[in-house]
């Protein structure tokens, strides 16, 4: 028998209209997925195991924070450790894809699917694509496809390129330089026969390990050395000078205000010098920060800092990444940058 443990941790597809019109998690709403998984899975072979990690109803995804993905991540290895055969994770939409990035770090060689998924629409709305897309990612979740993966509107994407596109429409999330995987629901089909998915002995990393050691509270105090800059024409950071890693979110191939770029100069001079991730609002291609004279990130590497190109992986997975990097190595976290990003070379 097949073990699949589903994880609530609330978000839309948990939740209901209030009574001032809106939405918020609900105990009623996760007791009819409960029972909508139950159905699905009768007669499967499959011992289905419930999770609430935050309790019932959980929480909006907007408050889920790198505390709460220790967490997560715990559960998940503990429950391969006692056998699960497939994971199934409902989860709000807002912050799924950041969920997702670090879930893909903290488990990169999984031989098991992880999957994620929720909703734009509550069940208690029509139409709904609550049932849609539990059903599907139920059947994937029993699947023999492996790792992390989000699972909306009858697509898969990589769970480390998943980007949320869609404010409220139900086809939410793309492939960030990626191509989505079309699943196709055979599994479904009466009659045919299983597929065979035994337990696995789950392997850490030790990176990985060292990450999950940490208590919630410490994880959102060390993973709050990651900050962001987010460029507008005109725009003069305020930075503390204290930050560890500092991703800066520009334009084109990853450029900046070159007056931006001189007060990061400035307000680290004679201080520690963050790590900078060298990102762009231009969401395709693989990004070149060194390309332009003057406004291009990558020129601060002349002036001491290291500079990681963010390649082109979507910005979640960026932010993922560097909580993941201060957590497992925060005396180097170059360390774990340099195994998915490319340093700029200083000119």
């Amino acid at each position: 028998m097949r073990k699949l443990a589903v994880i609530f941790t609330g978000g839309t597809i948990a939740s209901g209209f209030g009574e001032d019109g809106g939405k918020l998690p609900d105990a009623k709403a996760t007791d009819a997925l409960r029972e909508h998984i139950e159905r699905a899975f009768k007669g499967r072979n499959v011992d289905v195991v419930f999770r609430e990690p935050w309790g019932v109803p959980g929480l909006d995804s907007s408050d889920l924070d790198p505390g709460h993905w220790v967490e997560m991540a715990s559960v998940i290895s503990q429950e391969l450790e006692r056998g699960a055969t497939g994971i199934l994770i409902l989860h709000g939409t807002d912050t799924m894809a950041y969920t997702s990035a670090w879930l893909s770090l903290c488990f990169p060689r999984l031989d098991v699917p992880v999957i994620l998924t929720g909703s734009q629409l509550t069940l208690d709305y029509m139409p709904e694509d609550v049932t849609v897309n539990l059903r599907g990612a139920s059947q994937v979740a029993c699947s023999d496809i492996s790792g992390v993966w989000i699972y909306c509107n009858w697509k898969l994407i990589p769970g480390n390129r998943a980007h949320k596109a869609q404010a409220l429409h139900p086809d939410a999330y793309v492939a960030a330089n990626g191509q989505p995987l079309y699943f196709n629901p055979e599994w479904g089909r009466k009659g045919r026969q299983e597929v065979e998915r035994k337990p696995m002995a789950p392997s850490l990393s030790p990176l990985s390990e060292k990450v999950l050691s940490y208590d919630p509270d410490k994880a959102r105090e060390v993973a709050g050395e990651v900050s962001w800059m987010v460029c507008t024409p005109g725009f003069v950071p305020r930075l503390r000078g204290q930050e560890k890693i500092l991703a800066i979110l520009g334009y084109g191939a990853g450029n900046a205000p070159s007056k931006a770029l001189d007060s990061v100069v400035k307000a680290f001079d004679g201080r520690p010098r963050p790590h900078v991730i060298a990102c762009s609002q231009a969401e395709g291609d693989t990004k070149n920060p060194g390309s332009y004279a003057g406004v291009g990130i990558g020129s601060l590497a002349s002036s001491g800092f290291s500079v990681w190109n963010q390649m082109d992986y979507p910005v979640e997975f960026i932010h993922a990444l560097g909580c993941y990097a201060l957590l497992a190595s925060p005396k180097a976290p170059g360390f774990v940058l340099s195994h998915y990003l490319r340093e700029c070379d200083p000119r």
